[in-house]
């Protein structure tokens, strides 16, 4: 969501500021890296694993507030489009930045050109300027991307935005705290695509009276569970590892039906 220019057309015709947004995947490549070399590994077969591949997981998390402040559904195929494209500019930035970290630190030790590069891999999908830069110079990472569940972390660190890959919840809910002293207390939260919009376009819209938003807001909740596996295949193409995808059903759903999701799943690859 910091990508975001002009959200919801506050100031100007929205859009994604994708220069920026490759200029911090390649700072998380080189940070992450970083970091394993000074992380403590409990047993000595670890350590020498992560050294031998030296693979590490860049991500992004709110996708979902993301297309909202572009004026975007995330259950139709625009939306999924603008997911596409961003998930494509971070797996080029992040494999760019790792051939430059191989030029300055050395490939991981484990790289073979051939292999790595072979028909039918990861790699072997990249642009054509990207691969012979592998085959020239190695990369430092055997592979860098992943797309993690960061709720808790979207909670307390990121005003509440949408985690991971995933469409906002709720536009605000209950949540319940427990004090020092064994109390509980209830807060309200808010999303935070709710919140900015509230504060640039109607001060007067309420989180639990949705009716008043635009159309382009749309909760996991309202949009069916093959909408949410489509947003999964249209991205999994630009990511080497996996995503972490909630798909939420309704609790008469169908054996048959939640028995398909898997296959429907399997058949998109």
């Amino acid at each position: 969501t910091n990508f975001v220019r002009h959200p919801f057309g506050a100031g100007g015709a929205p859009a994604f500021d994708f220069a920026a947004f490759e200029q911090v995947v390649a700072t998380q490549v080189r940070a992450l890296d970083n970091v394993l070399d000074v992380t403590f590994w409990p047993l000595e077969q670890q350590r020498a694993e992560s050294a031998a591949k030296r693979r590490i997981g860049v991500g992004f998390t709110g996708l979902g507030n993301t297309l909202t402040l572009l004026k975007l559904r995330y259950d139709r195929e625009d939306g999924r489009q603008m997911a596409v494209e961003i998930a494509r500019r971070m797996r080029d930035a992040a494999y760019r930045a790792s051939v430059e970290l191989a030029k300055e630190k050395g490939a991981f030790p484990k790289f073979k050109a051939e292999g790595y590069l072979a028909e039918g891999t990861f790699a072997s999908r990249l642009p054509d300027d990207i691969q012979a830069a592998i085959r020239q110079h190695g990369i430092r990472n055997s592979h860098l991307l992943s797309i993690a569940p960061t709720g808790t972390v979207s909670l307390a660190f990121a005003d509440n935005a949408s985690n991971g890959i995933e469409p906002a919840f709720s536009w605000g809910y209950k949540r319940n705290k427990r004090e020092a002293d064994g109390s509980k207390s209830s807060y309200m939260v808010e999303d935070h695509a709710f919140r900015l919009y509230r504060s640039l376009i109607d001060p007067k819209v309420v989180a639990d009276q949705p009716q008043g938003l635009p159309d382009y807001f749309v909760n996991a909740l309202e949009m069916s569970a093959q909408e949410h596996i489509a947003m999964m295949e249209a991205v999994q193409p630009y990511v080497d590892t996996s995503i972490s995808k909630t798909v939420n059903i309704p609790e008469d759903y169908p054996y048959d039906d939640f028995k398909h999701l898997y296959h429907q799943a399997w058949e998109a690859g």
